[in-house]
This record gives C-alpha cells, sequence and structure tokens, in this order.
C-alpha cells in the first residue's frame, strides 16, 4: 500500500465536514442519553451498572457510523471521474480499495475510545485494562464489514441517493443489532432478523468483551463471513466499472 496516497486519503476524510463530530458526537452523546434511560429502568437484581451494559453497543454503533460514512465518499469520486483518472496510474484498483478500507478503519477507531473515555469519567464504569482493550480492540477489527458496506454502496449508489441510502442502512443494522435497545426486549422476530446481520454480531462482539456468558469466536467467525462476503461484491462493482468504462 501506498502510505503517502494513504495519509493523503486519511486527510481528505478528516477534512469532511462533521465527520469527527459526526462519529464522536452521535455516539457519546447517545451513550450518555441511553445510560441515564437504562439506569431509571434496571432491576436492581442486575449486577452491573446501566454505564456498562449500554457500553459495548453504544462502541459498536460508533465503528458502524464511522465505517461507513468514510466508505460511502467513494461516491463522489465516482461521478467526478476520479477513478478512471486514477486508472491511468500506478495504484491498481486492489490498492485503491484497500487503501479507502483503510482509511475508514482508521476512522473508525476514535469513537469507541471516546465512548470508552466517557464510561470511565463520567458513568464511573470500571474495568481491568485488559477488558478496556480487548473492548476497544475486537470492535474496531469487527467493524471492517462496515468499512467495506459503506464502500459498496459508495460503488452501487449516485450522489443523489447515496445519503438516503446510508441512512437507511445504518439505522437498519443499528437497531437490528440491538444497539439502540435489548433485542430480548423485543419479539421474538427481532432477534431472528438481526442474528442474520453484521450489526448483530458486532454488537455480540463488544458485549463478549465486558459481559460473561457471550461467544467472542461465533461472533468473530461471522464478521469474518461477512466481511468476506462484502469484499467479494465491492471487487466484483469496482471491475464491472471499470469494465463498462
Amino acid at each position: 500500500m501506498n502510505l503517502g496516497y494513504l495519509a493523503l486519503e486519511l486527510r481528505r476524510a478528516l477534512r469532511q465536514p462533521g465527520t469527527v463530530l459526526f462519529v464522536m458526537g452521535f455516539p457519546g452523546g447517545f451513550y450518555l442519553l441511553e445510560s441515564l434511560i437504562f439506569q431509571a429502568g434496571l432491576p436492581d437484581a442486575v449486577p452491573f451498572s446501566a454505564g456498562l451494559v449500554v457500553l459495548p453497543a453504544m462502541t459498536a454503533w460508533g465503528v458502524l457510523l464511522a465505517g461507513m460514512l468514510v466508505g460511502t465518499q467513494v461516491v463522489n469520486e465516482r461521478a467526478a471521474g476520479w477513478q478512471r483518472q486514477l486508472r491511468l496510474t500506478p495504484l491498481t484498483g486492489a490498492g485503491y480499495l484497500l487503501g479507502k478500507g483503510t482509511v475508514g478503519m482508521l476512522v473508525a477507531l476514535p469513537p469507541p475510545l471516546f465512548v470508552a473515555l466517557l464510561a470511565a469519567l463520567v458513568r464511573d464504569v470500571r474495568l481491568e485494562f485488559t477488558a478496556w482493550a480487548a473492548l476497544v480492540g475486537l470492535v474496531w477489527l469487527g467493524g471492517l464489514p462496515f468499512a467495506l458496506l459503506g464502500l459498496l454502496i459508495g460503488q452501487l449508489a449516485s450522489p443523489v441517493n447515496v445519503q438516503q441510502i446510508t441512512i437507511v442502512a445504518m439505522l437498519a443494522l443499528s437497531i437490528f443489532g440491538g444497539m439502540f435497545m435489548p433485542l430480548d426486549s423485543l419479539p421474538a422476530w427481532f432477534t431472528s432478523v438481526g442474528s442474520l446481520t453484521p450489526g448483530y454480531w458486532l454488537t455480540e462482539l463488544a458485549r463478549a468483551a465486558v459481559l460473561p456468558g457471550r461467544d467472542p469466536l461465533t461472533a468473530g467467525g461471522a464478521l469474518v463471513g461477512w466481511s468476506v462476503a462484502l469484499a467479494a461484491a465491492m471487487m466484483w462493482r469496482y471491475r464491472h466499472d471499470s469494465a463498462r468504462d
């Protein structure tokens, strides 16, 4: 991977208006709000604080938002003919997509760190260092399918409809992933549908880092499968566009 190109893409992503505020402010704000709401309704028998119960879902949501938001920005480059120009340079299509995916992953790292910081400083959540590291590290690595999904949407959509498609996809993955409310408090079909989405497994992976009784291997395996499928779909679409041009 060309490090100069990667640094350029990272600067471009961070300079987008509202990017940092959106991917850090929204998960952080919702974490504080949801922890207060859950605190009011949490049974006394539950051995965990509301701040800890909500923490995994909001770290997962931050990674989801960041990965998808950055990935969909390729739609503007397609519309401007930038991808066609890149094909005249030594940069390969795989290198271009790898760079975009890497930027999406790099931008997805600060949100879970920020939410974890709020949990420790504002909501007085206390965990061992290894648990904090596992939470942030696992949820960040598990965010790869969402960076790939953002790229795929950017390859399929147009500048006119990319925002609507992205928002609907984010909401669907968040709701069926159990990021806003536990799926076991909803009708059973929510869990059935949710278990077919990467959002569900990202939330489960985050919970496995800090809550007992969760299986990180199953969640991790599901996310790897989603990553492979989305990467293949993204490469197919890119090559399809190249052949058409």
